[in-house]
């Protein structure tokens, strides 16, 4: 009996049921064939990572991770003597467990279901196990890695954060161009909308796709509130047109806020004792908690609590500058007097203690035993480029910022305001 003759058959045999049973009858075949229907995907999935080469050999491949190695060896016809020797031997060039992801594994059997030899990338390493005189020998090389250099150039619509990421430039990036300018603009309060940007950076990457890195060869940002700001990558660090370090002894600000609610000034109205009196700081207004860091490496020379500042904590950076913060909500974990601090590392968070009406940092500097106003004083850089290396870094400098679009003539970028040349300079 062939198949229609049997279908036809069971066709007539469910007529011949009454009313519930045929439905019963219906829905059991209906089951039945969904049932099958999965197992016979399960079974495709559990082979689809099965490849067969130019020469018919069967190739396993897999993600490494957990025991995925382990049991795919003994799933595919090794014993566990043969795995526990086999994992053994690839563990002389560095294991068998995943160290990044998408770090992964492939097994080569012959058409006789022999094994011919395991291939691990882990990282940017290739470990090749194949037996060898009744043991296994172990192979390692070394992963090619390329280049590519990319480039970005965009206008700022609302923020650096939002404008570079809707030019496709990856999160990472977007971070350490900021971070670059970070002694010089503050991207929370100076970014105005039709400020420019350029950045080129090198991405490297093996065959298989993934990133192993990047490198931002030079940035430019425009503002008409931060100016001109050039940074280039040389030897050990960025530097700006003239050469000099962007790395200052100091950031920019102590913290992420809002905004400014006082400034400097000899005679300030205080809100609290209702009467003038000097207030020689920037009170930044921020959140509750928000992280308050060291603008500069130095001494912590007090972390303690006094009626009208509060909880503060100051940092004496050398035998010039010392910096204050105060009306924290308490101090960062192993803030104490003695404690050696370095530039960005948290020493407290906003808090309102002391007399204050509402949650804010005050910070303050002293220059020479003086109260300074921080958002003047010309902070100094931590170096320049050497005289000696000066033709080779003008050379690097007008090479990237002529491939960025961004190069000005000699003489021209003095004379370049709010982001934008002024008349008579040259942008090529």
């Amino acid at each position: 009996m062939d198949f229609l003759e049997y279908f036809g058959g069971l066709i007539e045999a469910l007529k011949q049921l009454s009313g519930w049973l045929k439905r019963f009858a219906l829905y059991g075949l209906i089951a039945a064939g969904i049932l099958l229907a999965y197992k016979s995907y399960q079974r495709l999935l559990e082979t689809s990572s099965i490849e067969f080469d130019a020469r018919g050999l069967q190739v396993y491949s897999g993600d490494l991770g957990g025991r995925s190695l382990q049991d795919r060896l003994i799933e595919t016809g090794s014993s566990k003597a043969e795995v526990a020797a086999i994992l053994k031997a690839a563990a002389k060039a560095g294991g068998h467990t995943r160290t990044f992801p998408g770090d992964t594994y492939e097994i080569a059997l012959s058409t006789a279901d022999e094994f011919l030899h395991l291939t691990l990338l882990r990282g940017l390493k290739r470990i090749v196990v194949k037996p060898k005189n009744g043991g296994y020998s172990t192979a390692l090389s070394s992963v090619p890695v390329s280049v590519t250099r990319k480039a970005v150039k965009g206008e700022i619509r609302g923020s650096l954060w939002l404008s570079m990421q809707s030019r496709g430039v990856p999160a990472t990036a977007i971070q350490e161009f900021a971070d670059i300018f970070q002694w010089s603009v503050d991207f929370l309060t100076e970014t105005q909308d039709g400020d420019r940007f350029a950045m080129a950076w090198d991405e490297r990457t093996s065959p298989d796709g993934r990133n192993w890195g990047r490198t931002i060869a030079s940035g430019v940002y425009n503002g008409r509130t931060a100016g001109r700001n050039v940074g280039i990558l040389f030897n050990d660090g960025y530097y700006d047109a003239k050469g000099e370090s962007l790395q200052s002894m100091f950031l920019k600000a102590p913290l992420n806020y809002r905004r400014i609610s006082s400034y400097f000034s000899s005679s300030r109205y205080h809100p609290i004792l209702k009467k003038r009196r000097a207030h020689h700081g920037t009170d930044y207004s921020a959140p509750l908690g928000t992280p308050v860091s060291a603008v500069g490496g130095g001494v912590v020379v007090r972390a303690d609590y006094s009626a009208g500042i509060g909880n503060a904590v100051a940092v004496r950076h050398s035998s010039s500058y010392t910096t204050l913060y105060g009306h924290l909500k308490g101090f960062a974990k192993g803030i104490r007097a003695g404690v050696h601090v370095r530039q960005g590392q948290v020493v407290g968070y906003v808090g309102s203690t002391g007399l204050s009406t509402g949650p804010h940092l005050h910070f303050q500097m002293s220059k020479n035993g003086q109260w300074a106003n921080f958002l003047r004083i010309k902070t100094p850089r931590t170096r320049s480029v050497p005289a000696k290396q000066m033709p080779q870094f003008a050379a690097m400098r007008d090479k990237e910022l002529k491939a960025l679009g961004e190069y000005v003539a000699p003489g021209a970028a003095g004379a370049l305001q709010a982001g934008r040349p002024a008349a008579g300079a040259k942008l090529r």
